[in-house]
């Protein structure tokens, strides 16, 4: 086991890492998800349940929000990829001209040891030419793409039509 740390070590410092922080990244990540709050990791990024909300049958469009962590260099996610729609974008909502616009972003920076938050009237990823409609409880598939970490497939969770909004904790 000393055997391969140092042989880890080694080639760690010949592509340029400090072999204490490669070790520290992946140990801190595989402990992270064994104690759930990652549902995925790649490289030195951990995912929280990604998540969207429940749509009535005749909208064509949804969207997906995720907590990203980043406990190394920055990196950016490029795009992503799900089945239930025709097409998945990156977007964002901007003030232009006094009102609230929706707009599609080529790539979300994930900064150095920091945290990205896809989150309602934020960044998200947003599902368009839905194939069915997005119902409270089931899951669908889809895939994050960086550019430095590369890809990680999800499950994302559909949850109520409030979700999100603060509605959801308001009782009658």
């Amino acid at each position: 086991m000393r055997s391969t740390f140092f042989k880890n070590s080694l080639l760690a410092v010949i592509i340029g890492f400090s072999p204490f922080t490669y070790a520290a990244e992946s140990t801190v990540h595989a402990a992270e998800a064994i104690k759930g709050q990652y549902v995925a990791t790649v490289a030195s990024i951990g995912i929280e349940q990604p998540w969207s909300r429940a749509l009535p049958p005749t909208a064509h469009t949804g969207a997906t929000f995720v907590n990203i962590y980043n406990q190394g260099r920055a990196d950016r996610l490029m795009s992503a990829y799900s089945p239930v729609a025709e097409k998945t974008e990156l977007h964002n909502h901007i003030h232009q001209d006094g009102l609230m616009k929706m707009v599609e972003v080529e790539f979300i920076d994930v900064p150095a040891n920091g945290t990205l938050e896809l989150k309602p009237g934020s960044y998200h990823v947003m599902l368009i030419g839905l194939k069915q409609p997005l119902k409270e409880g089931e899951h669908f598939p889809i895939r994050l793409d960086f550019e430095q970490a590369g890809s990680v497939e999800l499950e994302v969770q559909v949850k109520g039509m409030n979700a999100g909004t603060g509605a959801e904790h308001l009782h009658h």
